[in-house]
């Protein structure tokens, strides 16, 4: 097995050839849509988008350790071809490791001395959310979870792998459908930043002005936002940059005839997330 240089990875896996698997600009245009009606509308409208999309967010921290995890137990798929001895040429963990990096801030925010979850963070950002917009959420309509919200929940598992073998082909399908969390995720940060402070000033404003005590600790209403959006820490994009080195590094270990089915995996999952996105985003406002 010859193992592939940066620059044949780089031609097999960047945001043209994902842009080709799946139209990343036709989705953030989508992803758009909605953000700027939720914004523009406020009040309920507003909330609503905010539970949704948090609810859905907060499921991918625990997907990428799901993937880190399936990948760094699986030591016989990724050798390295110039060891001898089997038993130090796997590069299993260190593939996940760059996997791993996303999930990191999301279990313990780097940037604070806390241990912020990014889930906690969103939480505050909501709880701010709530008591800013003034709306009484204490009616069953506002705890019921739409049957589609569910069924895109739990795709978020079944994406990142967590029922399928740990064969090769369902690790880089995973591993597409992580790189399109990333970069979807990474425009729709600043979608959201952008649309609340051009149409919610005042609402931005008080959310940056306010803290929220979860699990014992006071967080800034819109820090969660905030180190998510290109304007604040831009996590998604750096989340984004690593898992693409890891992937990169997974192709470099992979014997060189399962190259192009690998990457057809990759593809595939990337275009699962896109459905899954597509999906979200349609049905979000809904009432």
């Amino acid at each position: 097995m010859t193992t592939m240089t940066t620059e044949e990875t780089r031609a097999l896996l960047g945001k043209e050839q994902l842009d080709a698997a799946f139209p990343i600009a036709e989705a953030n245009a989508h992803a758009r849509a909605a953000i700027e009606h939720a914004a523009q509308a406020g009040g309920e409208t507003l909330l609503r988008f905010l539970m949704r999309y948090t609810s859905w967010n907060g499921l991918f921290g625990a997907g990428v350790a799901t993937l880190s995890g399936k990948v760094g137990r699986s030591q016989g798929l990724f050798l390295d071809p110039e060891e001898t001895v089997p038993y130090v040429a796997d590069r299993s963990v260190y593939i996940a490791s760059f996997l791993f990096d996303a999930a990191r801030d999301e279990f313990d925010d780097s940037a604070t001395d806390h241990r912020d979850t990014h889930r906690c963070l969103a939480q505050a950002t909501l709880k701010g959310a709530i008591d800013v917009l003034g709306i009484d959420v204490s009616s069953p309509e506002w705890a019921e979870m739409p049957l589609w919200l569910e069924a895109v929940r739990g795709r978020v598992a079944t994406g990142y792998g967590a029922a399928s073998a740990d064969s090769r082909d369902a690790m880089f399908r995973a591993m597409g459908y992580h790189l399109g969390s990333e970069v979807l995720a990474d425009a729709e940060f600043s979608m959201i930043d952008q649309a609340l402070r051009r149409h919610q000033p005042d609402f931005v404003t008080a959310l940056e002005n306010r803290t929220v005590r979860i699990v014992k600790k006071d967080h800034n209403a819109y820090y969660w936002v905030a180190i998510h959006s290109g304007h604040g820490g831009g996590v998604e994009a750096d989340h984004f940059k690593w898992a693409v080195r890891g992937v990169r590094v997974a192709l470099r270990y992979t014997p060189e005839k399962r190259r192009e089915r690998a990457r057809e995996a990759i593809y595939d999952g990337f275009r699962a997330f896109g459905a899954d996105h597509h999906l979200f985003f349609r049905h979000v406002n809904d009432a």
